[in-house]
């Protein structure tokens, strides 16, 4: 395959991968956004914790409330072989119906964090899965009012 053929291939791929773990995660398939990772891998964030391998993956999807709606954009994608990087633009969306802490439904849609994930990335016999993926955070929307 053309080099640069190979590269576009690769790298839509990876924002299908970036795509299906938003989606699983933001719906609660806590075994479908595990396996967007290689059974090792891990997600740091920074300021917080970090969690290694397939059961404390699926159980911090599991731990998550619902409501939410992870957007990534701006994706830089740098393939070398069987390994990539990625690093894109994060944006956590509170989605209107969502049930808030004090038990209102919200009202509209609120940004309630935005950031980078910075991604190691692996081809694999299944295709390419997420090493690390490490989330900077910089902001931290304060909770909307009624």
């Amino acid at each position: 395959m053309d080099h640069e053929l190979g590269w576009l291939v690769d790298r839509a791929r990876i924002r299908e991968l970036t795509a299906r773990y938003n989606h699983c995660f933001d719906s609660g398939d806590a075994e479908g956004f595990a396996a967007t990772f290689v059974d090792d891998g891990e997600v740091v964030i920074e300021g917080g914790p970090t969690l290694s391998g397939r059961a404390a993956l699926v159980e911090m999807c599991e731990r998550t409330p619902f409501g939410t709606m992870h957007v990534t954009a701006d994706a830089e994608v740098t393939v070398a072989g069987d390994r990539a990087t990625q690093h894109c633009t994060l944006l956590v969306i509170g989605r209107p119906g969502a049930v808030q802490r004090d038990g209102e439904a919200r009202r509209a849609p609120i940004i309630q964090r935005s950031g980078y994930y910075h991604d190691e990335l692996v081809r694999t016999p299944d295709g390419w899965r997420f090493a690390r993926r490490r989330a900077a955070l910089d902001v931290h929307a304060p909770t909307p009012p009624p």
